[in-house]
């Protein structure tokens, strides 16, 4: 019977679920270890939940500080590291892209609250192997799980339909936008977007105000926006939508 505790501390993400009716991960007596890094406890808590009653599958490690990453991957040795690279201020497109570079046995799988559309091709583009929303349903994260640990990238169907329309040079609206920022432009302008004034960017990002004030102006040229104002309505619109 399922910890009660545990499924309700995790309620937001498992909903109705009955873990019993989980789908068994693929046969093997092969366990993989899986590392989870998320700031939020409840999130933590859920997903451990979740991958602990698939088969073959063990959480060895969770942590909600992005700091101590390095030494629980050089002490657990996890398989996959199952982690919300975009929170607050933390800069998750340099932090996937340093994390494949130094432990390439640790794949990364993305589990993120942030529209897929403008995130999930520069996280795959970073080194991640996989981007999967919280919004989705747990047989969606266990078959994320099981693409990733055999090596091969995961997206959602929405992402690869995005991808083909590129590919052949027709840009969906918005998302063609955002794709004209670089990754720096594109943490600046998500900032923006959550309300964040060119001082408390620069403070987040440990930067000069100079330094985010050329990006804003490049931004404006960029996606067509003719002043500040524009800039931040665009911010919180196109985000919300793509």
């Amino acid at each position: 019977m399922p910890d009660k505790s545990l499924a309700t501390k995790g309620g937001l993400l498992l909903g109705s679920l009955n873990l019993m009716q989980i789908k068994p991960f693929a046969a093997s007596n092969y366990h993989h270890r899986i590392l989870l890094v998320d700031a939020m406890e409840i999130v933590r808590i859920g997903l451990a939940k979740v991958i602990s009653a698939a088969s073959q599958l063990v959480v060895c490690a969770a942590t909600g500080d992005f700091d101590e990453v390095e030494d629980l991957i050089e002490r657990h040795r996890p398989h996959l590291m199952i982690a919300e690279a975009f929170h607050g201020n933390h800069d998750g497109i340099r932090w996937i892209k340093e994390s494949a570079a130094n432990f390439p046995q640790t794949k990364v799988l993305i589990a993120s609250s942030n529209v897929e559309a403008t995130y999930a091709e520069r996280a795959l583009r970073a080194g991640a192997f996989g981007y999967w929303m919280k919004t989705g349903s747990v047989d969606e994260l266990l078959h994320a799980i099981e693409t990733v640990l055999r090596g091969e990238l995961y997206v959602s169907p929405r992402v690869a339909l995005l991808a083909l329309h590129k590919l052949v040079n027709r840009p969906t609206e918005g998302v063609g936008k955002i794709t004209m920022l670089s990754d720096r432009e594109l943490h600046v302008f998500t900032l923006i977007g959550a309300g964040r004034g060119v001082g408390q960017i620069a403070r987040e990002l440990g930067i000069s105000r100079k330094t985010v004030e050329t990006h804003c102006e490049h931004i404006k040229v960029k996606l067509n926006y003719g002043n500040a104002g524009a800039l931040k309505r665009g911010a919180r619109d196109l985000l919300s939508i793509v």
